[in-house]
């Protein structure tokens, strides 16, 4: 009896050459469309950094304004006649008038802003004494 035996048919030179150079084109072809995606993923990401980058410059002219706009307004002239269309009598606080604080939140000693309150705090709890007649002094 005679045994069946496997024969290995084996590829042609040719055919075995022109299966590795479609694989080599294939493998260039998704190399190349990988990297046409990728470019346009940059591309697209550039002009989305260049707009952010406007944006971010836009906002910093318009805080520098802004901030200009605002050191204006805050010169004394310009505070002094805000106080006034607003109706305050306000001024700027002189050197009698300045208070020094220590870490516990009191007044420190020996200040001449801080006897000039004290002295003017013990005379307005002065009592009230009408006048001759009982009636009191109208106030406007």
């Amino acid at each position: 009896m005679a045994k069946n035996r496997k024969i290995s048919k084996k590829m042609s030179v040719i055919a075995q050459g022109s299966t590795m150079l479609c694989a080599v084109i294939v493998m260039l072809f998704v190399m190349v469309v990988v990297n046409l995606l990728a470019d346009s993923s940059c591309s697209q990401l550039m002009k989305s950094i260049g707009a952010k980058e406007a944006q971010l410059n836009r906002l910093k002219d318009d805080c520098s304004r802004e901030s200009a706009r605002w050191e204006e307004m805050t010169t004394p002239d310009r505070l002094e006649a805000a106080l006034k269309r607003h109706g305050l009598a306000m001024r700027y606080a002189n050197a009698a008038q300045n208070i020094r604080m220590n870490a516990a939140g009191k007044p420190e000693p020996g200040q001449f802003a801080v006897s000039r309150m004290e002295q003017r705090s013990h005379s307005n709890t002065a009592a009230y004494r009408p006048a001759v007649g009982g009636r009191r002094p109208k106030r406007h």
